[in-house]
């Protein structure tokens, strides 16, 4: 599982924190997520689904400029990867 960022909102709540996978798996661990139900969220999350489990509603972020402290994937237009190929 690679490290995706997260948005998650505690429910009930109005505010959302940005996060990213690997924080907020080990804080579903502490709440008692084995490592198939992980795996199932993460790979709902990463389907950009929106996952409601333990008290948390998580989607997957798309950030528009990088943030500190978080992850994301860079994308590359086809002229790019055309590039890539040809190197």
């Amino acid at each position: 599982m690679k490290n995706i960022p997260i948005l998650a909102q505690i429910e009930g709540q109005d505010s959302k924190v940005n996060t990213d996978w690997l924080a907020i798996m080990a804080t579903l661990k502490k709440r008692g997520l084995e490592t198939d139900e992980l795996e199932v969220v993460y790979f709902e999350l990463h389907a950009g689904m929106r996952v409601t489990t333990r008290g948390l509603s998580l989607a997957k972020a798309i950030p528009e400029s990088p943030q500190a402290g978080l992850l994301y994937e860079p994308k590359f237009s086809a002229r790019d990867y055309a590039g890539m190929l040809s190197a």
